[in-house]
């Protein structure tokens, strides 16, 4: 890998670890000033919106400003706006310090829904398309790894050093990721902004979300991801305990286990796939969808399961599974479009996909409240499996067919 891969690594796994830091920090200090769980709850519902909005306005900002500059200015924001929450840590409780505590969470997380766009349209350029496999794996690995012992650790930093000097390390990494940015230089296009010049931003808008569903190819892959948003729920902290206890009739010890595990298997996948990347490079649909299959008959099986040993383990193999499939995805959606296109396309479909999600918090705790937690893994099974084989008619068995069709025609 060349150099400038190398600091968007360092870019993303330093983001990544401080944002794990900073939620743990600004998640105390506000259930300890408030005292209340469903103020404090807010957080995830404020932070999905807000980086929503994010990604959905990002190709107004695409078209003006080049994507390197672009993470520049969104890292310097989020550090600003990170920097004053250190004065708000200190203030008592009242309205305003209320507000300006959401306020601050909402302009983080705004910033915050550029980067993976904007990081997968720059591993576009910077790494030629026989290698990218490996380097979403590594980066994959790498991150999943560093946010594993971010959540698994935080907590003993919090309790050790409070949520001041923790916040302060968040602050560090962050400024490590500015840093890595800064000396980043990618290859662009330059042909890619005179081309969109005349484009006015609004249109430009328009034009992304209607090509997202005029390609046939991507329009399969997003109504797969619009599926299996609904199914992104089951890893919501209430969700998984609530099974925990329910199903596995076992304590907080044991949900931290599973938590642990899933992150185990998505290391394990990220080095598998990594260290067999050639493999995967020329078969990416077909690994994609065994992948998409793989994760959603296991998350059907985990459904039934009651015995903690064997959750931990069907948890464990989740986790490549996710990954392969995962991966696989992003690797298309690279090698398919054009850098300009990837970073639009990429944003409308993380707008797409947190839209969904956040609906599915709204509608989870319901069909876990009146009938069982249980009942939310097994419906989330079927769901991962009906995206998985309506995507494998669409894009394998369908187009097989259409091919084959043709060649007789000749």
């Amino acid at each position: 890998m060349n150099k400038p891969y190398y600091s968007v690594l360092v870019s993303q796994t330093t983001t990544n670890l401080g944002f794990a830091l900073y939620t743990m920090s600004v998640t105390l200090f506000l259930f300890n000033m408030t005292e209340s769980i469903a103020i404090t709850s807010l957080i995830t519902f404020v932070s999905i919106i807000a980086r929503m909005f994010g990604s959905a306005t990002l190709p107004l900002f695409s078209n003006k400003m080049e994507f390197r500059s672009l993470l520049i200015l969104s890292q310097i924001i989020q550090l600003l706006f990170l920097t004053s929450l250190l004065f708000l840590f200190s203030q008592t409780y009242s309205s305003i310090t209320l507000f300006f505590s959401f306020a601050i969470i909402a302009i983080v997380s705004f910033f915050n829904g550029w980067f993976s766009p904007l990081k997968s349209t720059l591993i576009k350029s910077i790494v030629p398309a026989g290698q990218r496999v490996q380097a979403n794996s590594l980066l994959s690995t790498v991150d999943q790894t560093f946010q594993f012992v971010g959540w698994t650790f935080g907590g003993l930093l919090l309790a050790f050093l409070g949520k001041e000097l923790v916040l302060g390390i968040t602050l560090f990494l962050v400024l490590i990721s500015l840093i890595s940015f800064s000396l980043l230089k990618a290859k662009h296009n330059s042909n890619i902004q005179v081309n969109h010049n005349n484009e006015s931003s609004l249109k430009g808008l328009v034009n992304t979300w209607s090509y997202l569903f005029k390609n046939p190819k991507l329009r399969v892959l997003i109504i797969m991801d619009l599926i299996e948003s609904w199914a992104g729920m089951i890893w919501i902290s209430a969700i998984s305990l609530a099974f925990v206890k329910e199903a596995l009739h076992r304590g907080e010890a044991w949900w931290g286990y599973i938590n642990g595990a899933y992150y185990l298997g998505t290391m394990i996948g990220g080095f598998i796939i990594y260290r067999l990347s050639k493999k995967f490079q020329g078969n990416l649909l077909l690994y994609m969808f065994l992948g998409a299959i793989l994760y959603g008959a296991l998350t059907f099986v985990y459904g039934f399961i009651s015995n903690p040993i064997l959750a931990l383990l069907v948890v464990i193999f989740m986790g490549p599974a996710y990954i392969l499939r995962d991966l696989a995805q992003e690797t298309i959606f690279q090698n398919e479009l054009d850098e300009h296109t990837l970073s639009k396309i990429m944003s409308a479909r993380s707008t797409l996909v947190q839209f969904i999600f956040m609906l599915s918090i709204l509608a989870v705790g319901t069909i876990a409240e009146v009938f069982s937690a249980r009942l939310v893994y097994i419906s989330a099974g079927v769901l991962l499996l009906t995206s998985a084989l309506y995507g494998s008619y669409q894009l394998l068995f369908k187009n097989k067919r259409i091919k084959n069709q043709e060649n007789l025609h000749y």
